[in-house]
């Protein structure tokens, strides 16, 4: 599991009544204020793709979509490369996933509290999907059972005490991954905290508790 590109995608609650496009001006936004720690460059249009990655919003390391495939909406972050000082010195692969979890929960949060959606965005906290989307990495039993350990350490954290279950992705991209569906569903900021990301501080100078 020597990669450090992966994919994670948090859902959003059914109840959530945001359209597609509004997600272009508030991004726009997010690239002038830099809301997310790390170097944001763009937006991307692909409204026009069916269950495709809808909004995108494309960062150094990352990219960040309001992604519809098989059509369940949800954030996806799809980590490329670490260059930022808060991923350099990443060792391990479990490690590098409480960190892949730990940027997408924090667009989420961003998302959920950001004044233009008046808090008609929530994501769920009881069930997400991981990939390697690495073509250097099969999608075999190996590798699968190697990615579940190390997500299954990660879910620990996230869920503490909670019944988990941790089974394969099916991918039509040939990418390995899984399904993490828990019993409960915390909210993103208690997720966060989890993870040790309370606290984190926005680069407009807001702080999260």
């Amino acid at each position: 599991m020597n990669s450090i590109r992966y994919d994670v995608k948090i859902f959003v609650q059914e109840t959530s009544a945001v359209e597609p496009a509004e997600y272009i001006p508030v991004f726009h936004r997010w690239i002038q204020e830099q809301r997310l720690p790390e170097l944001l460059i763009d937006v991307a249009d692909y409204r026009h793709v069916p269950d495709g990655p809808g909004v995108v919003l494309v960062a150094h390391d990352a990219q960040y979509a309001m992604d519809a495939a098989e059509g369940r909406q949800g954030l996806l972050y799809s980590r490329r490369r670490e260059t930022h000082p808060s991923r350099t010195a990443i060792e391990g692969t479990e490690a590098r996933l409480r960190s892949v979890l730990h940027d997408a929960l924090t667009a989420c949060q961003e998302l959920e509290t950001e004044p233009a959606l008046q808090g008609r965005l929530r994501f769920r906290g009881d069930e997400l999907v991981l990939w390697c989307n690495d073509r250097l990495v099969p999608d075999t039993d190996e590798t699968y059972a190697a990615l579940a350990q190390h997500v299954q350490a990660c879910v620990a954290t996230l869920y503490p005490g909670q019944s988990v279950e941790v089974s394969r992705a099916s991918d039509r991209a040939g990418r390995a991954g899984v399904v993490v569906r828990a019993a409960g569903a915390p909210g993103v900021e208690t997720l966060l905290a989890r993870l040790g990301g309370a606290g984190v501080t926005r680069s407009n100078g807001v702080q999260h508790e």
